[in-house]
């Protein structure tokens, strides 16, 4: 097992073998684009984690299984408990199947498009999902504050070759018909998230996948974007 460290992105991933996986997020940058403060009712933000198989197929392909952990945290870094907080929280992530960005691109979508006056309501958000039908929960591994996705693909195989990519979700919406309280009770909420994988070749299915990477892990989770 493998350690992967990137200090520009913050970003970690644990590997085995010689598989490489990256994931990043172009649309978010809080130090540029000033993207997660001062929000309000009616904001909207891309927010785009992607994971991609990056391993150099010089050395041979290396397809892999991925999840990705969503861990919903305070100011203080700290998991959040107050239900009540935590069902407003997930009701800002959404996906967008109509989001044009990449692992490496930023983009933009014609439905729930970042930055639009007045914004988006809980009505109008309805019919999007929190996350890319394309990955599922992980009911086993996910309590209230640490979210557990798997990945497994338009063929239902989990697998991820070499090359290919997938985002979690795009978009952050604030309702426009949050009141102040309501905002005051997720101000300064952080969603830290990260990726593990590990290889295909040898592992017969997603559920043994898992069981070999809690093996390695420990129970150790690492973060964070």
């Amino acid at each position: 097992m493998s350690f992967f460290t990137d200090k520009d992105e913050k970003i970690n991933c644990f590997t085995t073998g010689n598989l490489t996986v990256g994931l990043k997020e172009p649309e978010w940058d809080p130090k540029k684009d000033n993207d997660g403060k001062n929000l309000y009712p009616g904001c909207t933000l891309y927010k785009n984690p992607t994971v991609k198989n990056i391993t150099d197929s010089s050395h041979g392909e290396e397809p892999c299984y991925v999840r990705m952990k969503v861990e919903i945290l305070d100011k203080q870094g700290e998991p959040i408990s107050d239900m009540e907080k935590l069902n407003l929280i997930y009701k800002t992530i959404y996906y967008d199947p109509e989001f044009k960005g990449s692992y490496t691109n930023t983009g933009e979508s014609i439905k729930l498009v970042q930055n639009r006056k007045p914004g988006y309501s809980l009505k109008e958000m309805t019919s999007y999902s929190m996350i890319n039908p394309l990955w599922e929960k992980d009911t086993y591994r996910s309590g209230k504050a640490s979210l557990v996705f798997n990945y497994k693909g338009k063929d239902g195989t989990g697998i991820l070759n070499n090359g290919e990519e997938s985002m979690l979700f795009t978009t952050i919406v604030i309702p426009t018909d949050w009141d102040n309280r309501q905002i005051q009770l997720v101000d300064g909420y952080r969603l830290d998230i990260s990726v593990q994988a590990v290889q295909a070749q040898g592992i017969t299915a997603p559920k043994e996948a898992w069981a070999v990477m809690d093996q390695l892990t420990g129970g150790a989770d690492e973060k964070d974007i």
